[in-house]
Protein backbone atom coordinates (compact mmCIF):
# COMPACT_ATOMS: atom_id res chain seq x y z
CA UNK A 1 0.00 0.00 0.00
CA UNK A 2 1.42 3.68 -0.88
CA UNK A 3 0.45 6.97 0.70
CA UNK A 4 -2.52 8.57 -1.82
CA UNK A 5 -1.13 11.49 -3.60
CA UNK A 6 -2.83 13.90 -1.55
CA UNK A 7 0.14 13.28 0.82
CA UNK A 8 3.50 15.29 0.69
CA UNK A 9 6.78 14.67 2.52
CA UNK A 10 8.82 17.20 3.58
CA UNK A 11 12.33 18.27 5.19
CA UNK A 12 11.40 21.49 5.63
CA UNK A 13 8.34 24.18 6.14
CA UNK A 14 6.24 25.48 3.45
CA UNK A 15 4.90 29.27 3.85
CA UNK A 16 1.19 27.53 2.84
CA UNK A 17 2.08 25.20 6.24
CA UNK A 18 4.07 27.82 8.28
CA UNK A 19 0.38 29.98 7.54
CA UNK A 20 -1.48 26.81 9.15
CA UNK A 21 0.52 26.42 12.21
CA UNK A 22 -0.17 29.73 13.02
CA UNK A 23 -3.61 29.94 12.83
CA UNK A 24 -4.09 26.81 14.37
CA UNK A 25 -5.76 26.97 17.51
CA UNK A 26 -5.07 24.82 20.50
CA UNK A 27 -7.79 23.47 23.11
CA UNK A 28 -11.21 22.15 22.50
CA UNK A 29 -12.81 22.22 25.79
CA UNK A 30 -11.73 24.56 28.27
CA UNK A 31 -8.49 27.02 27.67
CA UNK A 32 -8.41 27.66 24.08
CA UNK A 33 -4.78 29.49 22.68
CA UNK A 34 -2.39 30.02 19.45
CA UNK A 35 1.23 30.07 19.72
CA UNK A 36 2.49 33.23 18.61
CA UNK A 37 6.51 32.10 18.01
CA UNK A 38 5.38 29.49 15.16
CA UNK A 39 7.39 30.64 12.42
CA UNK A 40 10.71 30.75 14.51
CA UNK A 41 9.74 27.52 16.38
CA UNK A 42 9.76 25.42 13.02
CA UNK A 43 13.34 26.58 12.46
CA UNK A 44 14.44 25.52 15.89
CA UNK A 45 13.13 21.76 15.29
CA UNK A 46 15.58 18.97 15.64
CA UNK A 47 15.74 16.86 12.03
CA UNK A 48 11.92 17.63 11.32
CA UNK A 49 9.51 15.96 8.69
CA UNK A 50 6.48 17.62 7.43
CA UNK A 51 3.22 14.72 6.03
CA UNK A 52 1.68 17.48 5.00
CA UNK A 53 -2.11 16.68 3.28
CA UNK A 54 -3.01 18.54 0.25
CA UNK A 55 -5.81 19.43 -2.19
CA UNK A 56 -5.99 21.63 -5.19
CA UNK A 57 -2.54 23.44 -3.68
CA UNK A 58 -4.05 24.14 0.07
CA UNK A 59 -2.59 22.36 2.63
CA UNK A 60 -5.52 20.81 4.89
CA UNK A 61 -3.35 19.10 7.74
CA UNK A 62 -0.50 18.23 8.99
CA UNK A 63 1.79 16.14 11.01
CA UNK A 64 4.96 17.61 12.29
CA UNK A 65 7.67 15.12 13.49
CA UNK A 66 10.49 15.79 15.12
CA UNK A 67 13.56 12.86 14.63
CA UNK A 68 15.70 12.22 17.09
CA UNK A 69 17.22 8.87 16.43
CA UNK A 70 14.79 5.83 16.84
CA UNK A 71 12.94 8.20 19.06
CA UNK A 72 10.26 10.42 16.96
CA UNK A 73 8.22 13.45 18.75
CA UNK A 74 5.06 14.31 17.46
CA UNK A 75 5.64 18.36 17.46
CA UNK A 76 2.33 19.63 15.55
CA UNK A 77 -1.11 17.95 14.76
CA UNK A 78 -3.07 20.23 13.00
CA UNK A 79 -6.19 20.21 10.19
CA UNK A 80 -8.13 22.59 8.67
CA UNK A 81 -11.61 23.27 10.59
CA UNK A 82 -13.56 21.01 7.75
CA UNK A 83 -11.92 18.03 9.21
CA UNK A 84 -12.03 18.48 12.75
CA UNK A 85 -15.66 19.20 12.82
CA UNK A 86 -18.15 16.42 14.46
CA UNK A 87 -21.15 17.27 12.68
CA UNK A 88 -19.50 16.44 8.86
CA UNK A 89 -21.70 15.71 5.80
CA UNK A 90 -21.62 12.30 4.54
CA UNK A 91 -18.77 12.79 1.77
CA UNK A 92 -16.56 14.37 4.39
CA UNK A 93 -16.30 11.60 7.37
CA UNK A 94 -15.78 8.99 3.99
CA UNK A 95 -12.83 11.13 3.28
CA UNK A 96 -12.00 11.73 6.73
CA UNK A 97 -11.99 7.96 7.51
CA UNK A 98 -9.74 7.89 4.22
CA UNK A 99 -7.37 9.83 5.68
CA UNK A 100 -7.41 8.29 8.80
CA UNK A 101 -6.44 5.06 7.25
CA UNK A 102 -3.80 6.48 5.39
CA UNK A 103 -2.50 7.99 8.09
CA UNK A 104 -2.76 4.60 10.15
CA UNK A 105 -0.74 3.14 7.26
CA UNK A 106 1.82 6.02 7.33
CA UNK A 107 2.56 5.15 10.84
CA UNK A 108 2.63 1.65 11.10
CA UNK A 109 4.92 2.25 8.03
CA UNK A 110 7.76 4.23 10.11
CA UNK A 111 7.46 1.17 12.64
CA UNK A 112 8.30 -1.34 10.33
CA UNK A 113 11.49 1.01 9.54
CA UNK A 114 13.78 3.10 11.60
CA UNK A 115 11.35 3.85 13.99
CA UNK A 116 11.28 2.59 17.89
CA UNK A 117 9.33 4.82 19.61
CA UNK A 118 7.06 8.08 18.72
CA UNK A 119 5.59 10.40 21.76
CA UNK A 120 3.67 12.87 22.28
CA UNK A 121 2.17 15.61 25.09
CA UNK A 122 -1.23 15.94 24.52
CA UNK A 123 -4.51 17.75 26.46
CA UNK A 124 -6.61 15.11 28.45
CA UNK A 125 -9.54 17.52 27.28
CA UNK A 126 -8.58 17.77 23.74
CA UNK A 127 -11.06 15.77 21.78
CA UNK A 128 -8.49 15.89 18.95
CA UNK A 129 -5.20 14.92 20.73
CA UNK A 130 -7.50 12.04 21.78
CA UNK A 131 -8.40 10.85 18.71
CA UNK A 132 -4.90 10.93 17.42
CA UNK A 133 -3.89 8.97 20.35
CA UNK A 134 -6.50 6.25 20.23
CA UNK A 135 -6.67 5.56 16.36
CA UNK A 136 -2.87 5.64 15.96
CA UNK A 137 -1.61 2.74 18.72
CA UNK A 138 -0.85 5.22 21.47
CA UNK A 139 -1.51 4.83 25.12
CA UNK A 140 -0.98 7.36 27.88
CA UNK A 141 2.50 6.28 29.80
CA UNK A 142 2.69 9.01 32.17
CA UNK A 143 1.62 12.54 33.38
CA UNK A 144 2.72 16.00 33.69
CA UNK A 145 1.76 18.80 35.66
CA UNK A 146 1.65 22.24 34.30
CA UNK A 147 2.58 24.61 37.47
CA UNK A 148 2.36 28.54 37.43
CA UNK A 149 4.86 30.81 39.47
CA UNK A 150 3.85 34.07 39.23
CA UNK A 151 4.90 37.02 41.22
CA UNK A 152 3.29 40.45 40.99
CA UNK A 153 7.20 42.00 41.99
CA UNK A 154 9.89 39.59 41.99
CA UNK A 155 12.89 39.60 43.77
CA UNK A 156 16.45 39.81 42.92
CA UNK A 157 19.00 37.85 44.22
CA UNK A 158 23.01 38.86 43.97
CA UNK A 159 23.60 34.72 44.03
CA UNK A 160 22.18 35.14 40.46
CA UNK A 161 24.36 34.07 37.45
CA UNK A 162 23.90 34.17 33.58
CA UNK A 163 26.42 31.57 32.19
CA UNK A 164 27.08 30.21 28.78
CA UNK A 165 29.36 27.01 29.02
CA UNK A 166 26.91 24.03 29.10
CA UNK A 167 29.64 22.34 30.65
CA UNK A 168 29.56 23.93 33.57
CA UNK A 169 26.03 22.71 34.21
CA UNK A 170 26.49 19.75 32.59
CA UNK A 171 27.34 17.39 35.71
CA UNK A 172 24.61 18.83 37.91
CA UNK A 173 21.69 17.96 35.08
CA UNK A 174 22.99 14.57 34.07
CA UNK A 175 22.75 14.08 37.81
CA UNK A 176 19.09 14.77 37.78
CA UNK A 177 18.15 13.98 34.80
CA UNK A 178 20.30 11.56 32.94
CA UNK A 179 18.12 8.23 34.08
CA UNK A 180 15.17 10.17 32.83
CA UNK A 181 12.37 9.07 29.71
CA UNK A 182 13.23 10.50 26.38
CA UNK A 183 16.37 12.08 27.70
CA UNK A 184 17.37 14.73 24.77
CA UNK A 185 19.93 17.52 25.29
CA UNK A 186 19.97 19.57 22.09
CA UNK A 187 17.59 22.23 23.25
CA UNK A 188 18.17 21.99 26.69
CA UNK A 189 21.94 22.23 26.52
CA UNK A 190 21.66 24.98 24.61
CA UNK A 191 22.69 28.42 26.45
CA UNK A 192 22.27 31.00 28.27
CA UNK A 193 21.77 29.57 32.09
CA UNK A 194 20.96 30.67 35.03
CA UNK A 195 22.52 29.34 38.02
CA UNK A 196 22.60 30.81 41.76
CA UNK A 197 26.12 30.48 43.58
CA UNK A 198 27.41 29.82 47.08
CA UNK A 199 30.19 31.26 48.67
CA UNK A 200 32.66 28.89 46.76
CA UNK A 201 31.82 29.29 43.25
CA UNK A 202 29.51 25.98 43.33
CA UNK A 203 26.26 26.07 41.40
CA UNK A 204 23.33 25.55 44.16
CA UNK A 205 20.69 26.05 41.83
CA UNK A 206 20.10 26.13 37.52
CA UNK A 207 17.69 26.39 34.84
CA UNK A 208 17.30 27.23 31.22
CA UNK A 209 14.23 29.37 30.05
CA UNK A 210 12.70 29.86 26.73
CA UNK A 211 10.41 32.98 26.27
CA UNK A 212 6.82 32.26 24.95
CA UNK A 213 4.52 34.15 23.20
CA UNK A 214 0.79 33.01 23.24
CA UNK A 215 -2.49 34.68 22.31
CA UNK A 216 -5.38 32.79 24.65
CA UNK A 217 -8.37 32.47 23.27
CA UNK A 218 -10.26 31.68 26.07
CA UNK A 219 -8.98 30.86 29.72
CA UNK A 220 -10.60 27.42 31.54
CA UNK A 221 -13.49 27.38 33.26
CA UNK A 222 -17.05 28.71 33.59
CA UNK A 223 -16.55 32.07 32.69
CA UNK A 224 -13.63 31.81 30.99
CA UNK A 225 -14.89 33.41 27.68
CA UNK A 226 -15.89 36.59 29.95
CA UNK A 227 -12.41 36.33 31.47
CA UNK A 228 -10.65 36.67 28.60
CA UNK A 229 -11.97 39.93 28.08
CA UNK A 230 -12.18 41.58 31.52
CA UNK A 231 -8.58 40.82 32.61
CA UNK A 232 -6.83 43.47 31.08
CA UNK A 233 -9.04 45.88 33.78
CA UNK A 234 -8.35 43.76 36.78
CA UNK A 235 -5.11 45.03 38.95
CA UNK A 236 -2.47 42.81 39.64
CA UNK A 237 -3.53 39.85 37.58
CA UNK A 238 -3.61 41.85 34.24
CA UNK A 239 0.35 42.15 35.05
CA UNK A 240 0.12 38.14 34.63
CA UNK A 241 -2.35 37.41 31.96
CA UNK A 242 -1.99 39.37 28.36
CA UNK A 243 -5.03 37.67 26.74
CA UNK A 244 -3.39 38.83 23.21
CA UNK A 245 -0.09 38.86 24.31
CA UNK A 246 0.73 36.42 26.85
CA UNK A 247 4.53 35.89 27.62
CA UNK A 248 5.85 33.94 29.44
CA UNK A 249 9.17 31.77 30.44
CA UNK A 250 9.40 27.61 30.66
CA UNK A 251 12.16 26.92 32.31
CA UNK A 252 13.42 23.26 32.07
CA UNK A 253 16.66 21.34 33.24
CA UNK A 254 15.65 22.70 36.36
CA UNK A 255 17.84 21.45 39.70
CA UNK A 256 18.11 22.72 42.99
CA UNK A 257 20.37 21.22 46.10
CA UNK A 258 18.78 18.71 48.24
CA UNK A 259 15.30 20.03 46.30
CA UNK A 260 15.37 22.98 48.42
CA UNK A 261 11.78 24.59 47.91
CA UNK A 262 13.70 28.04 49.05
CA UNK A 263 16.10 27.52 46.43
CA UNK A 264 13.42 27.03 43.78
CA UNK A 265 11.68 30.23 44.60
CA UNK A 266 15.01 32.47 44.68
CA UNK A 267 15.97 30.83 41.70
CA UNK A 268 12.09 31.58 39.79
CA UNK A 269 11.82 35.05 41.34
CA UNK A 270 15.74 35.98 40.35
CA UNK A 271 14.92 35.09 36.82
CA UNK A 272 12.05 36.87 36.68
CA UNK A 273 13.43 39.99 38.04
CA UNK A 274 16.57 39.33 35.59
CA UNK A 275 13.84 38.83 32.57
CA UNK A 276 11.27 41.50 33.36
CA UNK A 277 8.23 39.52 33.44
CA UNK A 278 6.02 37.73 35.64
CA UNK A 279 5.24 34.55 35.37
CA UNK A 280 6.67 31.02 34.25
CA UNK A 281 4.71 27.63 33.18
CA UNK A 282 6.89 24.83 34.45
CA UNK A 283 5.77 21.21 32.76
CA UNK A 284 7.14 18.63 34.66
CA UNK A 285 6.73 15.00 34.88
CA UNK A 286 4.27 14.73 38.13
CA UNK A 287 6.46 12.22 39.41
CA UNK A 288 9.67 14.10 39.04
CA UNK A 289 11.66 13.77 42.63
CA UNK A 290 12.08 17.60 42.41
CA UNK A 291 8.61 18.57 41.96
CA UNK A 292 7.03 16.01 44.19
CA UNK A 293 9.32 16.96 47.14
CA UNK A 294 8.87 21.41 46.35
CA UNK A 295 4.81 21.26 45.25
CA UNK A 296 3.43 21.54 48.67
CA UNK A 297 6.29 24.03 50.19
CA UNK A 298 6.80 26.94 47.17
CA UNK A 299 4.17 29.75 47.29
CA UNK A 300 3.45 29.46 43.51
CA UNK A 301 1.58 32.75 43.49
CA UNK A 302 -1.29 34.47 42.32
CA UNK A 303 -2.49 32.54 39.25
CA UNK A 304 -1.62 29.13 40.96
CA UNK A 305 -4.37 30.02 43.32
CA UNK A 306 -6.53 30.93 40.25
CA UNK A 307 -6.19 28.33 37.55
CA UNK A 308 -4.08 25.75 39.78
CA UNK A 309 -2.36 22.64 38.18
CA UNK A 310 -3.79 21.41 34.55
CA UNK A 311 -2.20 17.80 33.70
CA UNK A 312 -0.88 17.29 30.16
CA UNK A 313 -0.89 13.05 29.40
CA UNK A 314 2.35 11.26 27.91
CA UNK A 315 1.37 8.97 25.21
CA UNK A 316 3.49 7.01 22.92
CA UNK A 317 3.61 4.09 20.68
CA UNK A 318 6.72 1.74 20.73
CA UNK A 319 7.21 -1.08 17.97
CA UNK A 320 6.27 -4.24 17.89
CA UNK A 321 8.59 -6.16 20.01
CA UNK A 322 9.74 -4.19 22.14
CA UNK A 323 8.92 -4.64 25.26
CA UNK A 324 10.76 -2.76 27.56
CA UNK A 325 9.09 0.03 29.57
CA UNK A 326 9.75 3.81 28.91
CA UNK A 327 12.31 5.06 32.16
CA UNK A 328 9.88 7.28 34.21
CA UNK A 329 9.79 10.09 35.01
CA UNK A 330 9.85 11.76 31.82
CA UNK A 331 12.19 14.59 30.87
CA UNK A 332 10.89 17.67 29.13
CA UNK A 333 11.98 19.90 27.08
CA UNK A 334 10.56 23.49 26.06
CA UNK A 335 10.74 23.28 22.67
CA UNK A 336 8.11 20.26 22.75
CA UNK A 337 5.51 22.24 24.87
CA UNK A 338 5.74 25.66 23.22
Amino acid sequence: MKLSSIFQLRSEATPQLIELLESTTLGTNGAKYRHLDTRNRILEADDPLFLSIERNNKILGNVTFCRRGKTWYIRYFAFQQMLQSSNRPKETHKSNSHLKQQLRFFFDEQFQSEVETMYAYIDPKNDRSKWMSQNFGFHKISALATQSFSRIYPKKSPRLEKIEDWNEVKPIVMKNYGKHGHFFTTHASKPPFYVLKGENGQIMACARVTKVHWEIVRLPGKFGSLLTKVIPFIPFLNRLINPKNHTFLVPEIVCVNQDNPELLDELFSAILFQEKLNLMLWWMDATDPLYVSVKKKVHWGLLHTIIGVAPVDVVERKRSGISEKTQSPIFVTAFDMV
